[in-house]
């Protein structure tokens, strides 16, 4: 459903706004450039309370923005932010660019994407084969696209990303591939999910 701008909630405006960046050819881009940007489009919304001409630097804009990481919506390596493919679908949602209901008859590029990187993967082609047996800590962490150090914020994000291509890949369970890649997805998530408890506790 296409939303103007002026009825998105505050964090969706600063999802578009990073998504104006990117469109505009800045992928990556520094907290403090965000914070400006949104207080510019959006002063009513983003400005120090009390300080109308001011904007405010603080929680309104900084845990939108890691939330957005933890739903595998973006990337941040020291408050620099980039939208990924994911970030960029639901952005044009937003913005009533993109379809929002994940027709049948296609899947979207970030699906498409991980689809690709994960049947090309080791791991898949071990459990093809029956062996799931065999498959180690690594084949869980190439799965996700993770490593051991990953942030506990990024690697929930990724995770969220894998459980949201799931959900599409299951409105196309007429397709052998895609049955295959969930159960492949089911079967390694339950054999470790030890680490999953160990990232995604509180």
């Amino acid at each position: 459903m296409k939303k103007s701008q002026n009825n998105l909630s505050k964090n969706e405006k600063i999802l578009v706004s990073l998504y104006e960046c990117k469109k505009n050819g800045k992928s990556k881009v520094r907290y403090e450039e965000i914070v400006a940007n949104v207080f510019e489009k959006y002063p009513h919304d983003f400005h120090l309370k009390g300080y109308p001409h001011y904007p405010d630097a603080g929680d309104l804009i900084h845990k939108p923005l890691y939330n957005y990481k933890k739903k595998g919506y973006l990337d941040a390596v020291n408050k620099v932010f980039s939208l990924n493919e994911r970030g960029v679908e639901y952005a044009k949602q937003l913005l009533g660019k993109g379809s929002s209901d994940n027709s049948y008859d296609r899947l979207t590029r970030s699906t498409s994407s991980e689809l690709l990187r994960v049947k090309s993967s080791e791991g898949f082609l071990i459990f093809s084969k029956g062996e799931g047996d065999k498959l180690s800590e690594n084949d869980f962490y190439n799965y996700l696209g993770v490593t051991v150090r990953t942030p506990k914020n990024s690697f929930i994000g990724r995770l969220e990303t894998m459980n949201t291509v799931m959900a599409e890949l299951k409105k196309h369970t007429d397709d052998l591939l895609y049955t295959s890649i969930i159960n492949y997805h089911e079967f390694i998530m339950k054999k470790y999910k030890g680490i999953v408890l160990y990232f995604t506790k509180k």
